[in-house]
Parts: C-alpha cells; sequence; structure tokens
C-alpha cells in the first residue's frame, strides 16, 4: 500500500522519551498532596463544627446532658409498678413514705406504693413502670417496631384504616430516609410515632455516645420528615421479665439521660418467631378480660414476611372489640407521652442529618443497585455479542489466510535468560516453515544468556546474536527490526515455546495488503502447577479465546501479545516501531497501528506456551506492570476514544476498557462498604449469590472459549473461584497504578524470575543445521 512508507528510523539504544504520566521534577504530586490536604483540612473543620451540632440532642433543647449516677451505682434494681414506660428512679425515704426521684433533675415523680416499697426494698434505686392515665378503660395500643417497610407498613396502614384504629409506629432512622412517603402517611393518618434507634442497634452493650448518635439522629430525621417529634424511645431487643428489664438498665439510664421517655410493653406475642419458623401455631393473643389496659408489641418490617402479622392483627382487633376494648395510640392513653409529641418547625440540622444518613443507607444501596444492573448488564451484553462475535469469527476464519510462504525472521529480546533461551530457540528452529533468520537482541545480560545462544547459533547458522548494553525490551525490539532484512518479523519471549505450526499460522493471517499484525494464541505451559497458575491459564484461554477473537473481527484488537505475534516489518517502520513511553510496548504499539490505518488479525492456530508466575507476589508485580502499562498506552491514545474513523475500536472496545477502569477505581470502597453492609445484616448467601450470578455468566464464555481454542475442559473447575481472585486482583492493581500516575514515578520492568517450569510437551532444538529457504 502506498501511504505505507518504510523510511522511518526507529529509536535505538541511547533514545529516551518521557513516559506517559511521568512527573521527574515531582511538582504534580506535590500539587496533589496539598490540594488533597487543603480538602482535609476543610472537611476536618467542617466536621467539627456539623457534627456536634448534628449529634447534639433535640430532647435536651440546647441543654448540656446531665450528670447522674452510673450502672454500676444503680446495680441491679428492683421492677416496681405497672405501665407501658419503664424508668430508673432513686428512692427517698421519708416520713414512712417512699419516694421515687428523677435521678438527673433531682425531681420527685412518684410516691411508690406500700406494695412497691416493699419490693423496692433498701435498694438505693429502682426500675418503675408506668404511664396509662388513670382515665384509661379497657384500651390496647397496638406498637409496631422496625419499620417503616416498603409492602407491610402500607399493607398494615390499609388495614387499620380500614377498621378505624390508630397505632404507634416506633420508626428506625435508616428505613425513614429510605421510605419518607410511608412516614409521612402515618401522620397523615393520625398515628404517633416513636424513637427506635437510628439502626436497630443493642444499646445496652454500646457505647454512651452510640447510643447519643442512634437517638439524635432518629429523632432528627423523624422531624425533618414529618415536623413532628417524639421524645420517647424503645430500645431495641427490650426485655419483657423483669430479669432482662434490669439487662436493659444502661440503655434505659443513659435514654434518660439524653431526657427521653423509655418506652416498654405489656403484651409481647413473638410475631416475629412465628413468621421465622422458630415458633409454630397460632400467635397468641393478650390476656383480654385479665388486664385493663394493654400495650401490644408488634413488628412492621425486621423481617422478610409479616403477613402473619397483618392477619394477627385483624383477628385482635375483632376480639378485642368484642371483648369491650377500644384501640388508641399510646400518646392518647398517656399523659407522660402526649407531653413529649407534638409539632416542631424542623431545624437545619434536622434536615442536613437527614440528607448525611441518606447518603450513608440509601445512595450506597442505590447506587450498589445501579453498579449491579450495569454490571450485569454490561457483563451479560458485552460478554454475549463477544460469545456471538468469536463464534461467527470461529466460521469465517478459514477463509481469511493466503498460501504464501514469504521470508520470515524471528525475533526475541533477552534478559538474563541463560535458563530458559536454549529451549526457546529449539523451538523456533523446529518450526514446520522456514524461518530464514533467527535474531536474539541480548539486553545487557549478566548471566550466560549470549553463551547459550552462542552455543545454538554454532549447530545452526540462522541464529543471529546481537547484543547491546542494557536499555529496555522496546529498544532490543527495534534493534532486532532494524536488523531484519526479511518483510515478516515473528516476536516472541524468551521463554515462549513455539508449536510448530505456529509461524506458519502467523504468516497465513497476512491475507491482505493493510494487515500490519497478527496476535498468536498465548497459552499457559505451567499451568499445573498451584491455583495461582491453574487461574491464569483459564484467564488467557477466555480471554483470547472470545473477547480477542471477537475484536479481531472487527479489526479492535487492542494487544499483540509479545510472547507470540508477527509483524509487518514496514508497518512497524512506519509507525517508529517500539517506544518507552509506555510499559505496555505491545499495546502501544497496536494502537499505533490502527493509528496508522493497519489491520490486526488473530492467528488461532499460532499456538505458543509461556512461563506464567507461580506466586501471588510475582503475579502481582507483573499484573501492576501490565496494567499501568495499558493505562499508559490508552492515555497516550486518547484521541482514538470515540472516534467513529476506527470503528469498533474506538467506539466500544477502548471505551469499555476506559469504563472498567474508571467505574471499579470509583466505586470499588462503596461496593466493598456495602458487601460488608450485607454480611453483616443479611449473610453470606446473597453476597455469594451475586458472584454465582457473575459466575455463570462468566462460565458460559469460558465454555465457548474452550470449544473454540479446543482447550481442556478441566479449566473451567476455576470458574466458580475466578472471581473471588480477579475483583481482589482488579481493585489492587487499579490502585497500584492509580497510586503509580499520580506520583509520576517512573515504575521498574518487574522482570519474572524463570523456573522453566512446563506442563506440556517440547519440541527439542534440532542437532544439524536444516535447510533455509532460498
Amino acid at each position: 500500500m502506498g501511504r505505507h512508507s518504510s523510511s522511518r528510523r526507529l529509536p535505538l539504544p541511547g533514545h529516551t522519551s518521557t513516559p506517559v504520566f511521568a512527573n521527574p521534577s515531582g511538582r504534580r504530586w506535590r500539587r496533589l498532596r496539598a490540594v488533597l490536604l487543603t480538602l482535609l483540612v476543610v472537611l476536618g473543620g467542617s466536621a467539627a463544627v456539623v457534627v456536634p451540632n448534628v449529634v447534639a440532642v433535640p430532647a435536651l433543647a440546647g441543654a448540656s446532658v446531665p450528670d447522674g449516677p452510673t450502672v454500676l451505682k444503680v446495680g441491679e434494681p428492683r421492677v416496681v409498678g405497672e405501665g407501658p414506660l419503664v424508668r430508673v428512679v432513686r428512692l427517698l425515704r421519708a416520713g414512712g413514705q417512699t419516694y421515687g426521684q428523677d435521678p438527673f433533675d433531682g425531681q420527685v415523680v412518684t410516691r411508690l406504693s406500700p406494695e412497691d416499697a416493699a419490693k423496692a426494698g433498701p435498694a438505693g434505686y429502682a426500675l418503675q413502670r408506668y404511664g396509662y392515665d388513670t382515665t384509661a378503660q379497657r384500651t390496647v395500643s397496638l406498637t409496631f417496631d422496625d419499620g417503616p417497610h416498603p409492602v407491610y407498613t402500607p399493607r398494615l396502614l390499609d388495614l387499620l384504616s380500614e377498621h378505624g384504629v390508630q397505632a404507634t409506629f416506633f420508626v428506625t432512622g435508616d428505613q425513614m430516609v429510605r421510605h419518607p412517603e410511608i412516614m409521612r402517611r402515618i401522620v397523615r393518618e393520625g398515628h404517633a410515632l416513636g424513637n427506635h434507634s437510628l439502626t436497630h442497634i443493642d444499646v445496652n452493650t454500646s457505647t454512651a455516645f452510640r447510643e447519643q448518635v442512634e437517638i439524635a439522629l432518629a429523632d432528627r430525621i423523624m422531624r425533618a420528615q414529618t415536623g413532628r417529634y417524639a421524645s420517647y424511645f424503645r430500645l431495641p431487643y427490650e426485655g419483657e421479665d423483669e430479669e432482662s428489664m434490669r439487662d436493659d438498665v444502661p440503655g434505659i439510664l443513659r435514654a434518660q439521660r439524653l431526657g427521653y421517655a423509655v418506652v416498654s410493653h405489656d403484651f409481647d406475642p413473638h410475631d416475629w418467631a412465628y413468621a421465622s419458623g422458630e415458633r409454630t401455631g397460632e400467635i397468641p393473643l393478650p390476656p383480654l378480660g385479665e388486664q385493663d389496659d394493654i400495650t401490644v408489641l408488634l413488628h412492621d418490617a425486621g423481617g422478610t414476611d409479616r403477613s402473619l402479622t397483618l392477619a394477627y392483627v385483624e383477628r385482635l382487633i375483632g376480639q378485642a372489640r368484642a371483648a369491650g376494648y377500644t384501640f388508641h395510640s399510646m400518646p392518647q392513653v398517656s399523659a407522660d407521652l402526649r407531653a413529649r409529641t407534638g409539632a416542631v418547625e424542623a431545624t437545619a440540622w434536622d434536615h442536613l442529618a437527614t440528607h448525611l444518613v441518606t447518603a450513608l443507607f440509601v445512595w450506597p444501596d442505590s447506587l450498589l443497585a445501579v453498579l449491579f444492573v450495569v454490571a450485569v448488564a454490561t457483563m451479560l451484553g458485552f460478554g454475549l455479542l463477544n460469545t456471538a462475535l468469536a463464534l461467527l469469527r470461529a466460521h469465517l476464519v478459514g477463509r481469511r489466510t493466503t498460501s504464501a510462504r514469504p521470508p520470515v525472521a524471528v525475533l526475541i529480546a533477552a534478559y538474563n535468560e541463560e535458563l530458559v533461551i536454549g529451549r526457546t530457540l529449539g523451538t523456533v528452529l523446529a518450526s514446520d516453515y522456514p524461518v530464514e533468520q533467527v535474531i536474539v537482541v541480548d539486553d545487557g545480560s549478566t548471566d550466560a544468556t549470549a553463551d547459550r545462544v552462542l552455543e545454538v547459533a554454532r549447530r545452526d547458522p540462522r541464529v543471529r546474536l546481537i547484543r547491546q548494553p542494557n536499555g529496555g525490551k522496546w529498544s532490543a525490539l527495534n534493534q532486532g527490526f532494524a536488523a531484519a532484512d526479511q518483510p515478516f518479523v515473528v516476536t516472541i519471549d524468551a521463554d515462549t515455546l513455539l508449536t510448530p505450526g505456529a509461524v506458519g499460522a502467523l504468516v497465513a493471517r497476512f491475507h491482505r495488503p493493510d494487515v500490519g499484525a497478527v496476535a498468536g494464541v498465548v497459552k499457559v505451559g505451567n499451568h499445573a502447577r498451584n491455583l495461582v497458575t491453574r487461574w491464569q491459564a483459564l484467564e488467557y484461554v477466555t480471554q483470547i479465546g472470545v473477547d480477542r477473537s471477537a475484536a479481531a473481527l472487527v479489526n479492535a484488537v487492542m494487544v499483540i501479545p509479545g510472547a507470540c505475534a508477527a509483524w509487518r516489518t514496514a508497518a512497524v517502520l512506519e509507525v517508529g516501531g517500539y517506544s518507552d513511553a509506555t510499559l505496555a510496548e505491545d499495546c502501544d504499539l497496536t494502537l499505533m497501528l490502527h493509528q496508522y490505518g493497519w489491520r490486526v488479525e488473530q492467528a488461532d492456530e499460532a499456538v505458543a506456551l509461556t512461563e506464567a508466575p507461580e506466586t501471588v507476589d510475582a503475579l502481582l508485580r507483573q499484573r501492576v506492570r501490565w496494567m499501568y502499562g495499558t493505562l499508559q498506552a490508552v492515555w497516550r491514545h486518547r484521541n482514538m476514544l470515540l472516534r467513529p474513523r476506527h470503528g469498533w475500536l474506538g467506539m466500544l472496545v477502548m471505551p469499555m476498557a476506559v469504563l472498567a477502569v474508571v467505574t471499579p477505581m470509583v466505586f470499588t470502597p462503596l461496593v466493598a462498604v456495602v458487601l460488608v453492609q450485607m454480611l453483616a445484616e443479611q449473610g453470606p448467601l446473597p453476597v455469594l449469590g451475586y458472584f454465582g450470578l457473575f459466575a455463570l455468566v462468566y462460565g458460559v464464555s469460558a465454555v465457548v472459549a474452550v470449544v473454540l481454542l479446543r482447550e481442556r475442559p478441566a479449566h473451567l473447575l476455576i470458574v466458580p473461584l475466578y472471581r473471588f481472585i480477579y475483583e481482589p486482583l482488579r481493585a489492587y492493581l487499579l490502585y497500584a497504578s492509580l497510586g503509580t500516575a499520580l506520583r509520576g514515578v517512573r515504575l521498574g520492568w518487574n522482570k519474572l524470575a524463570r523456573t522453566a517450569h512446563v506442563d506440556e510437551p517440547v519440541v527439542p532444538a534440532p542437532v544439524e543445521p536444516v535447510g533455509v529457504r532460498p
């Protein structure tokens, strides 16, 4: 093709260019650190103002938290009195009477009956139950904890509205911000609200500050969403007998100290236990006719199914009314609660608290849901598209070959490869295709690499050794291209083992004059060593057998692997050869060929074996270089993104590669937090379900890849574990690469230490010279 000139000189040792992302002066990193430090100072200063105001307790109306007795001082008080509320009182004895004093403000709040005084004994404190109006007669107060629930709370409200029943809903802050419209409906229909903490933690085992945060934030959210306040609190996991109530003393005492009345109950039918299957039979009714006023503890949320609770409420309403009871919300039968609830003007701190909790509990769930849908859709869509294209290409690939047998050179860049170079040369020289020249460029090796090459060269004159000072793989490859006289050059790594038909298969793919390069199929030669190598073997199979095969059909291959590739010499010379601007010199050169209008193909029959890292440490070093180099190459060629003239490569493959980097880099921390939260709240099954779905989708691609490349089905055994290894590895590589790019440091090559382990048969080097193409 006339536009493909080969007159351009290649950069050789001594030539240097500024690597992509390099910042030798360190100025960019210093500026970035200054910006980050400024942001931290601003955030710290903002937090110093915001946090004290947001966690300040609304019930205290700006007053400081009062001092009072400790849990140790209160001890294990006796439970006295009757009623739906409970409080710790300091006992004062005078004139033959026993009085209950608020332990925080010193006001006398009650006088104990002789029976209760006797029950309290000589102790200094007691737990008093109290709260019903003296005018309350035969009342039932239905209370519902843990909501609002998006399904069952609206159904419950419908049921209560149908029967004209008012109830009390003890809501949690995290659920309030998720369902504000249900909160407004509860208030609109005349029901009462109560505080049930922010996240339904056991406040008895939490710190005093955590309990304050839990109560204060839930209170502020209620005020912001409904314009109502309710300065009373029901402990999550509250007890129902005297022993368990004494265990609740830490939570009760701290809630009182914060200015909140503590709400309990008279009857707990354990509806949650029947819903979960822990109990069977019919949910028991309260002792109608035996007790005058009854507060019933139920749940409209906090579980997967509250249908039994709804049926129980309907049954209870009918039987209680038949027994002469009326239904009321708790404030309607308790003056103490009526004094602690009403309309309020929400403050800026109330709204800010609501926004902060929304950001913490709603946005992550929504974002995770969106990311999950996007990930599944992308993986399914892109995966199915690649699979379909790979299958289509498998039917067409045989038609796109040439029978011509042009002169070919094989080029190997070597640095300290004495352990493997002789074996590699043996496989090259045993090729079915008449290789005209084998060029080995020794890039300043300090071992016996050159001696091993010369030993082979004495047996076969086609082998040529070129020595140069250590300048990097890119310069060694350019040196080899400059020395090659052949129109086509096959490049392999020093540890690559070519199958006999590999060179011929590569050359056959130059079936049209605009094909500039052809990728071979690289397989892991030491796949059977351990889990690390088996995982890499499956990765190689799927990425080459499906992803790259699909890209090859539409001329969108991003990377021609240096371990097994063929190049049109004129094309490489035209684009300037390899560059030291990136660590992924093969990806950089491939994209440069696309920029100049050359096509890139793949030869499925050109199989080569390579040595993969056998340890996690070696794998990480290799993959950091690959990831960082690929980022450098994509950034260097960013002008190709979303450019229609670059076809599928510019419009789909490269943008998807960018998204595959940016999306996890931004959202991985959030996803990790949400996954931990899911594990804590829902157990491992949902998380395993997500991984299982991705494994299923990936498994389909893996099966297709194994079939197309005629690989061992045993590779598929790694599919269930693939994502568990891939996701943490990708996160590490992305952040390591990002840190390197931001700092602008020059990343080293981190060359893999060779072991010469191969689990496949190796073709030996010929002892006698073989014929050379005339």
